[in-house]
């Protein structure tokens, strides 16, 4: 699985980095308020879509602009292709893509990708972790103080969300926001943040960063709000409440 998944995400990785040459040249559309999507979006879920079908046949898939349906027990693929998409049209290196693979509503395999850091993080249920093709193990004890990064969308109060890093300023942490849940996540399972909060994400934001955190060893806890919506905390063992 590990290989497979590797060789599925290559083809989206080189086409995302493509578009990221000629990102002031993309057509874009707001789908909501601050929410933007891309030719470049489109294009990479497509390029997955067509991957999976390629080496796992006809299996359930719901993705972030295509759609689809996957029921809270179900089993298939979420697929993110473009998470941080403001992110990626303003040249900021912060997005990154996601595909996740469920069993039985569950997270067991899933595949990161940080295009403009050239890295690949891949996890499968109870197997070490890999960043580009290699056995990768996090920093027992990084330096530089203790970081966490928080995740915003709009099924969470401004208010509740600052509230939040309030309380994480009160606990010691430097607290961060780089609107994308893929790149905090795949940041914290490499060792670079303590940590990732975010109440509201959806399925496709951390089918894969679920399984890749918790292969990293940080203590991940994901719990569905309703609508379609999870709050996911993942969390440097040694600073876990």
């Amino acid at each position: 699985m590990k290989l497979q998944l590797t060789e599925l995400i290559k083809p989206a990785v080189a086409l995302a980095q493509a578009y990221s040459l000629r990102r002031h040249e993309l057509v874009t559309s707001e789908k909501s308020v601050g929410q933007f999507a891309s030719e470049a979006d489109e294009a990479i879920e497509s390029s997955i879509r067509a991957a999976i079908v390629e080496r796992f046949g006809n299996v359930e898939i719901i993705g972030e602009e295509q759609g689809g349906s996957l029921s809270a027990d179900a089993s298939g693929w979420a697929i993110d292709p473009i998470d941080g998409t403001t992110n990626f049209l303003r040249g900021l290196p912060m997005w990154g893509i996601s595909v996740g693979l469920l069993e039985n509503g569950v997270s067991v395999a899933g595949v990161l990708a940080l295009p403009e850091f050239n890295l690949v993080i891949v996890a499968e249920q109870n197997a070490p972790l890999y960043v580009n093709g290699l056995p990768f193990v996090r920093p027992a004890n990084p330096v530089g103080g203790r970081v966490i990064a928080l995740g915003e969308n709009d099924f969470e109060s401004g208010e509740r969300t600052d509230a939040r890093a309030s309380r994480l300023r009160a606990q010691g942490y430097t607290v961060v926001r780089y609107r994308s849940a893929v790149f905090s996540l795949a940041s914290a399972a490499l060792g670079r943040l303590d940590g990732y909060v975010e109440h509201g994400c959806m399925i496709w934001d951390i089918a894969a960063a679920s399984t890749i955190c918790r292969n990293a060893g940080l203590q991940t806890n994901v719990m569905p709000l309703g609508e379609g919506r999870f709050s996911i905390e993942s969390i440097e063992m040694r600073f876990a409440p």
